[in-house]
């Protein structure tokens, strides 16, 4: 192996790490309830020993043991936390399973460090690029259906209001079938530059705009997902796109070193959160709100920091891209085809909703899509396959002492019969009143449903679900 090729392999892992231990951090912030333990203590303990690896895996990127072992930490606390809706987190723990098998095939392999290095990253760059277009194909596919091809209800044109608001542009319908069309569009260019490497700086320049942008639109907390795919996408590109994306930013660490002392590294996370933090403090006090939520003061500070972060590694890739733009380099070695297994067994995940398997954490996410009830507004699956029962049975809540499933009552919507057994069984003080097939059902308690014996483990681990609207057009929820 060449000097050249060694060190590419090198940096490739170098740029990664720290970009996959900000991604860590940022799906972590999301999840308060576990920070603050009040999920369990256990839970509490392992997000903050996440936390602990990704900041250590930052500060040393070269330390690639502590890239295993976040992946590790992170994909044990998945398990115990399943089932689990994010669809960023099961991508998330799909590529950290792959990070385990990779880096333990390598060690087995190979007993030459260089040799171990560049097969991690050549390997891992297989299944990072695997998994986006997986990600990017069911991301158009759940999306072809009536309700998201409506400007009235679709998500497209839930997000992109906030953005035209500034503008004066919220309700211009042009703009909500842009912003319809733009997603399969934007998603559409991103597979296909994914694999055609001499024009992939075309679609990485698009998925990064885009991936930038929904954050900011505050909808929901989308940091997580939009540095989840920029992580991946530093694994994605050519090995010379990764070479000069760290080079590029090794400068600047190295300058700050030189001028600072080891501590002039962590001067720009410091400059940034702590921007952050007083700038929406000081527009807190200033306010003309009577008092603001802390949930809303909290997610403004990460979106602040998203900003920055997001905006200058983005801009650093996006600049060693183009300077490889058209890409003429060579296409290295076949990987061997047991990579494939971890973006196929996700692949075959998302088919959950057609086949009356779970539809949350299916990458169905903001797509309007229906298949409860043996009812689809797929265009192209028009009628749900129903291989297994779960969605074919909706209850419609009426009434609880549950306030969240009152919740629902109040919105006329219902759950699968799984899941309020499920919910019924984790609360079973609670009552509710709800509506299947036409006949009412008063005040029944987990005890009256059988809500403790209803499904094993394997179930109650795996199977998740959105809760249901029959209102018509179906208006975006998630």
């Amino acid at each position: 192996m060449s000097r050249a090729t060694e060190r590419v392999s090198a940096d490739g892992l170098i740029a990664f790490s720290p970009v996959w231990a900000a991604a860590a951090i940022f799906s972590l912030a999301g999840d308060r309830t576990m920070l603050l333990f009040r999920d369990g203590p256990l839970l509490g303990l392992m997000s903050w020993a996440a936390i602990s690896v990704a900041l250590l895996l930052i500060w040393r990127p070269r330390w690639t043991p502590l890239l295993v072992l976040l992946a590790g930490v992170m994909a044990t606390r998945y398990a115990m936390a399943m089932p689990v809706a994010g669809n960023n987190k099961m991508i998330a723990a799909f590529m950290n399973a792959g990070i385990l098998a990779i880096c333990a095939h390598a060690v087995l392999r190979y007993g030459n460090s260089a040799q171990m290095r560049e097969n991690i990253y050549e390997n891992m760059r297989v299944v990072a690029r695997a998994l986006l277009a997986v990600m990017y194909f069911y991301g158009i596919f759940h999306k072809i259906n009536t309700d998201f091809l409506d400007p009235r209800v679709s998500c497209a044109v839930a997000l992109y209001m906030p953005l035209a608001d500034g503008f004066g542009l919220q309700n211009s319908l042009a703009g909500k079938h842009l912003a319809i069309w733009s997603t399969f569009i934007v998603e559409a260019i991103a597979i296909v530059s994914l694999y055609w490497k001499r024009w992939f700086a075309v679609g990485l320049l698009l998925a990064l705009m885009f991936h930038f942008v929904i954050p900011i639109s505050v909808y929901s907390w989308y940091m997580d997902f939009s540095s989840l795919v920029l992580a991946l996408y530093i694994l994605s590109v050519p090995r010379e796109v990764s070479e000069r994306f760290y080079d590029n930013c090794a400068r600047l660490f190295r300058l700050l070193r030189e001028r600072f002392g080891m501590l002039g590294q962590a001067l720009p996370f410091g400059i940034v959160i702590g921007g952050a933090v007083a700038l929406v403090g000081v527009l807190s006090v200033f306010s003309r709100q009577a008092s603001i939520p802390l949930s809303h003061v909290y997610q403004s500070v990460w979106v602040l920091m998203w900003v920055v972060y997001g905006g200058v590694t983005m801009l650093l890739l996006a600049d060693a891209a183009i300077n490889h733009l058209p890409w003429r380099g060579t296409v290295g070695p076949r990987r061997p085809m047991w990579l494939y297994a971890v973006p196929a067994t996700l692949f075959i995940v998302c088919t959950a909703p057609y086949l009356g398997l779970r539809t949350e954490a299916s990458i169905a996410m903001f797509s309007n899509l229906h298949t409860e009830a043996g009812v689809s507004n797929h265009l192209v699956i028009t009628q749900p396959l129903a291989l297994f029962p779960y969605q074919s049975e909706v209850a419609m809540i009426k009434a609880s002492s549950d306030p969240d499933l009152q919740h629902f009552a109040d919105r006329n919507q219902g759950l699968v019969m799984f899941s309020l057994k499920e919910r019924l069984r984790k609360k079973p003080q609670h009552w509710v009143t709800y509506e299947l097939n036409g006949v009412r059902y008063e005040r029944a308690t987990a005890q009256s449903l059988g809500a403790f014996t209803h499904a094993n483990l394997w179930e109650r681990k795996l199977l998740i679900f959105k809760h249901v609207d029959f209102a018509r057009p179906k208006v975006c929820t998630h």
